[in-house]
C-alpha cells in the first residue's frame, strides 16, 4: 500500500485538504469530482461481475462442499456396512472352523465305531467258528463216548463172561484140568 500523504492535524487525523470545510474540529468531505466518478464506475463495473462470479463460485463451492460432504457420509456408511461385514464373515469363518472341527472329530467317532464293528464282527466270525468246531468236536466225541460206552459194556460182559468160568474151574475137580479154555479178552463172542 501507498502511505498517505495528506496533512495531518494537531490531534493526528487526516485533513481533507480542500474538499470540505471545517466544522469544529471536523472536516466534512464532499463528493468525488466527475473526474473521479467515471474511473470509479468503471472500477465497480469491472468488480460487480467479479463479485458476482464469486457468489456464483461460492454457490458452486457451497454445492461442491455438501456434495463432499455427503459423499463423506455415503463413504461413512458405507464404511460401516463394510466393518459389518467383515465383522460378520470373521464370525461366519469362526463358526465353520468350529464346525469343521466338530465334524472332523464326529468323523474320528464314526471311524472308531467302524473298526469297533469291524473287531466285534471279526470276534463274533471267530466265535461262531470255534462253536462250530466245537459243536462238531462235541458231536465227534458223543460219537467217540458212545461207542466207548459199547466197547465198555461188551468188556463188561467179557468180564462176567470170564468171571463164571473162573467160578466155574474153582468148583470144579481140583485136579482136573479145565476142558475150556479161558477165552481172550479182545476176542469178540
Amino acid at each position: 500500500m501507498t502511505e498517505d500523504r495528506r496533512p495531518k492535524t494537531e490531534d493526528g487525523r487526516q485533513r481533507a485538504a480542500g474538499r470540505g470545510h471545517k466544522t469544529g474540529s471536523r472536516a466534512v468531505l464532499r463528493p468525488p469530482s466527475s473526474v473521479l466518478r467515471r474511473p470509479l464506475f468503471v472500477v465497480l463495473f469491472t468488480l460487480l461481475p467479479l463479485l458476482l462470479l464469486a457468489g456464483c463460485k461460492n454457490r458452486e463451492l457451497e454445492r461442491v462442499q455438501k456434495e463432499t460432504s455427503d459423499a463423506k457420509a455415503a463413504l461413512d456408511k458405507r464404511n460401516f456396512q463394510l466393518n459389518t461385514v467383515v465383522k460378520e464373515n470373521a464370525a461366519i469363518k469362526a463358526e465353520l472352523s468350529a464346525v469343521r472341527q466338530d465334524r472332523d472329530e464326529l468323523q474320528k467317532q464314526v471311524d472308531k465305531l467302524k473298526q469297533e464293528r469291524d473287531q466285534a464282527a471279526t470276534f463274533a466270525q471267530t466265535a461262531q467258528e470255534a462253536i462250530t468246531h466245537l459243536t462238531t468236536q462235541a458231536t465227534g466225541q458223543s460219537s467217540a463216548t458212545a461207542a466207548l460206552e459199547k466197547q465198555i459194556a461188551e468188556l463188561k460182559t467179557l468180564v462176567d463172561q470170564q468171571q463164571a468160568l473162573i467160578d466155574q474151574l474153582k468148583k470144579g475137580p481140583a485136579g482136573e484140568p479145565s476142558s475150556a479154555m479161558p477165552a481172550e479178552p479182545n476176542d469178540k463172542p
